[in-house]
């Protein structure tokens, strides 16, 4: 099984356990405007398999809500959520990637960081919640699902990838074809960028997340979806984190085994990247000294640890000068 990475203790609780244009929203009720027209609808009821049991979806759904980040695949469908995930670490909720692409002005921002609010949810008259990466569903699952019909993993949260859960999301609301196409979209960016960075392809990569002092996890595992993006590019693991990190738990007397073509870190506090900074075996990393390093903050850690649809042309603007130089490594 794939294990997506868990960065704890603040990162798992918000960013991972979100669990990230026409439509309805509004925490008032709303209306019932249905999806736009423009592209016609699949045949209703939908019938769902998820680990948790199936779920039939009657009718064509004007009430959805977005518990871990489908507002971004709603997005590319025109469909605007009632509600969804709050965004922990940006004080203005803002999702950049969602610029432009869809209003969630009117929608209810969710804590889905803490104790769900159940009554809430409830109230605001959902007639699909979709929960295909939330963490927490297995405590929730029974009490969501008498509220709405509830779509949820297949296996468990954080092991399908983006597309998966983008087809799932367009299943759900009777988009598919529609879905199958805001897919390819996505994946013609991730070629275009490997293409435009020759030689990526066989370089190596590291990612960490220093998240307490003295706390660093780190990604072991090529196949978990947190680095699925590298893979695509054409990228792999460096050896020193195979061969070094333990259960995605590496000692700071090892950061050395960081080193690659490519090393991103993300730090959950300012004064956790002050820190690193201050400490020579991080300093004398020879991906640091090169310049082959991306220091990120929680928010964009967050983006890289739950790879969307819609994030991952974001992602990429961030990581391609860094990439660049990567190509050059010898």
């Amino acid at each position: 099984m794939r294990n997506r990475l868990k960065l704890i203790p603040a990162l798992v609780l918000a960013a991972v356990a979100l669990a990230l244009a026409a439509g309805c929203g509004g925490s008032d009720g709303g209306d019932d405007t249905p999806a736009p027209a423009s592209a016609a609808a699949g045949s209703f009821p939908v019938t769902l398999k998820d680990k948790f049991g199936t779920t039939v979806v009657p009718a064509q759904p004007k009430r959805v809500m977005a518990l871990s980040y489908e507002e971004d695949t709603l997005a590319t469908l025109g469909i605007t959520p009632i509600a969804y995930a709050k965004n922990e670490y940006k004080p203005d909720g803002v999702f950049p990637w969602l610029t432009g692409k869809v209003d969630l002005s009117k929608s209810t921002a969710l804590d889905t960081a803490g104790d769900l609010n159940l009554e809430q949810i409830a109230s605001l008259k959902p007639d699909l919640i979709l929960a295909t990466n939330f963490y927490g569903l297995a405590d929730y699952y029974d009490r969501l699902s008498k509220i709405a019909p509830t779509v949820g993993f297949t296996e468990d949260a954080g092991i399908a990838t983006w597309q998966e859960n983008s087809t799932i999301i367009g299943r759900a609301v009777g988009r598919e074809a529609d879905t199958a196409k805001a897919i390819a979209a996505t994946d013609k960016v991730i070629k275009d960028t490997a293409a435009g960075l020759p030689g990526l392809a066989g370089k190596t990569f590291s990612y960490s997340f220093y998240f307490e002092p003295g706390g660093l996890a780190v990604i072991d595992d090529p196949a978990t979806v947190s680095v699925q993006l590298y893979s695509e590019l054409g990228m792999k693991l460096a050896p020193g984190v195979t061969e070094n990190v333990v259960d995605r738990s590496l000692s700071m007397e090892k950061l050395s085994a960081l080193d690659a073509d490519f090393l991103l870190i993300g730090y959950a506090t300012p004064d956790l990247k002050t820190e690193m900074n201050g400490n020579k075996l991080f300093t004398e990393i020879p991906a640091v000294k090169a310049g082959r390093a991306l220091e990120v903050d929680a928010f964009t850690a967050g983006a890289v640890n739950n790879p969307t649809i819609l994030n991952i042309p974001w992602q990429l603007e961030q990581l391609k000068p860094t990439l660049a130089k990567a190509v050059g490594a010898s």
